[in-house]
C-alpha cells in the first residue's frame, strides 16, 4: 500500500512575493506557484499507484478564502479522489470560532465521493486493496470553545496550551487503545509534535499546541500538518511563503507500507520558485539573475555606497527585488590612525562621494572648496 501525504498548501490570492502582490491573468502568482504544485501532485497519484491521500490541514490560509481559491482547493481535492480515498483534518487556519470556516465546501456528503473530513477527533476504517486501514484523526484544537468554560478565565495563555496539548494527549491514548494488529494503523493531524522545527516565516499561535512524540510512537504511520520545514511526522508545505524559508525543500512524502511491517518513506521534492539572500557585493558581482527567483539584497553599507545600490537594484528592473539594506555609521579618521564616530565632515563626504565614478577627479578639489565655502557661510548664519 502506498500513501501520499501532503499538508499546509496555504491557498490565497492575498500573498505577496518579496514585498510585491502580483498578477498574471488576474490572478496571484503565488496561488499560481501552488496550482503548479498540486498539478504535479495529482500527476504523482495518477502515475505512480498510490491508495490513499492524507492532508493534515491548513489548505487554505485563511478561514474565508477567496472564491478562485476554494474553487482550486475543490477542483484538486475531487480530481486526487475520482481515483483514490482522500482523507482531510482541520489545521489552524482553517477555521475560525466554532464555525467550519473553509472546509465548508468539503461537508459529510463528500463522504460518498470518497472525501473524508475530520473537524473534530474521531476514528474510522477504510478498506483499501483488501487492506484495512484504521485513521486516528486530530485536528487543530479550537481554542474559542475553551471560552465558554468558566474555570478557562483564570488560566493564562500557557497554561491554557499546556491544558489543551495534555486532553490531546488523553484523546490519542483512547486512540491507542483502539489499534489493531493485522491492520495498518495511520494517525492524521494537525499540531506541533514535541521539538519540531519551525520555520521563520511561519506565523504561529501565541503559545502554540505541542504533544509529547512519544504519544505518537503506537501508530504505524504517523502524518501532520503545521510545520512548514519537511522532517520526521511532517511532509511541509508545497511552496516556500517568504525569504525565511528559503534553501528548504518543498514537497511531499509517500509512505509504502504492508500491515505488521515498518513503513519505507520517501520525499519527493517539487519545484518551487526560489528565494534567495545576496549581500551588497554578491549582488553587485552578479549579473544573470533568474527572473523568477526573489531576491533580498542585505547588509550594511554607508551612504553613498547604499544611494548607488538602490539606483542599481532600479535600473535591473528585477519583479521580485527586495531591499533589505541598512545605512551603517560613517567614520572619519583623525591623526590617520584613530576612528571617530560620527558623520564625516564636508571633505570626507564630497571625496567618498566622489571616489569611483567616472572623470571626477579633475573637479573634486574644486568642488571641495566650494563646499568648504557653503559651510562656512551657513556657520556664520547660524
Amino acid at each position: 500500500m502506498r500513501i501520499l501525504h501532503t499538508a499546509d498548501w496555504h491557498l490565497s490570492n492575498r500573498q505577496n512575493i518579496a514585498g510585491r502582490f502580483v498578477l498574471q491573468d488576474g490572478m496571484n502568482l503565488t496561488l499560481i506557484d501552488r496550482i503548479k504544485a498540486l498539478e504535479k501532485i495529482c500527476s504523482y497519484v495518477g502515475e505512480e499507484g498510490i491508495d490513499l491521500v492524507v492532508i493534515p490541514g491548513d489548505i487554505f490560509d485563511q478561514n474565508n478564502p477567496e472564491s478562485v481559491a476554494i474553487k482550486v482547493a475543490v477542483q484538486t481535492i475531487e480530481r486526487l479522489a475520482s481515483g483514490v480515498p482522500v482523507v482531510i483534518c482541520s489545521g489552524n487556519h482553517d477555521f475560525k470560532g466554532g464555525s467550519a470556516g473553509a472546509l465548508a465546501p468539503f461537508g459529510d456528503i463528500a463522504r460518498r465521493n470518497g472525501i473524508y473530513v475530520s473537524e473534530n477527533p474521531e476514528t474510522f476504517s477504510l478498506l483499501i486493496k483488501n487492506t484495512k486501514v484504521n485513521l486516528f484523526v486530530l485536528p487543530y484544537p479550537r481554542r474559542a470553545e475553551l471560552k465558554s468554560d468558566p474555570k478557562f478565565k483564570s488560566m493564562s495563555p500557557e497554561e491554557i496550551s499546556v491544558h489543551i496539548s495534555r486532553n490531546m494527549e488523553e484523546t490519542i491514548s483512547v486512540f491507542s487503545a483502539k489499534i489493531e494488529r493485522d491492520v495498518v494503523n495511520l494517525f492524521v493531524g494537525h499540531f506541533t509534535a514535541g521539538e519540531g522545527s519551525y520555520s521563520k516565516e511561519q506565523n504561529i499561535p501565541i503559545f502554540d499546541i505541542n504533544v509529547r512524540r512519544e504519544f505518537l510512537e503506537p501508530f504505524d504511520v504517523v502524518c501532520l500538518g503545521h510545520l512548514h520545514i519537511p522532517q520526521p511526522l511532517y511532509s511541509g508545505s508545497i511552496a516556500c511563503n517568504g525569504f525565511g524559508e528559503e534553501g528548504m525543500p518543498i514537497g511531499f512524502k509517500v509512505y509504502d507500507i504492508q500491515p505488521g511491517e515498518k513503513p519505507v518513506e520517501q520525499f519527493i521534492e517539487l519545484p518551487a520558485r526560489e528565494y534567495i539572500t545576496l549581500s551588497p557585493e554578491e549582488f553587485i558581482n552578479n549579473g544573470d539573475i533568474n527572473p523568477d527567483t526573489a531576491v533580498r539584497v542585505k547588509g550594511k553599507v554607508p551612504r553613498h555606497q547604499y544611494d548607488e545600490l538602490v539606483r542599481k537594484m532600479k535600473a535591473s528592473n528585477h519583479p521580485f527585488l527586495k531591499n533589505a539594506l541598512e545605512v551603517e555609521l560613517e567614520t572619519a579618521g583623525s591623526n590617520g590612525t584613530q576612528e571617530i564616530s560620527g558623520e564625516p565632515d564636508v571633505e570626507a563626504t564630497l571625496r567618498m562621494w566622489a571616489k569611483g565614478r567616472d572623470g571626477m577627479d579633475k573637479f573634486i578639489d574644486r568642488l571641495v572648496v566650494k563646499g568648504k565655502e557653503i559651510e562656512a557661510k551657513v556657520t556664520e548664519s547660524g
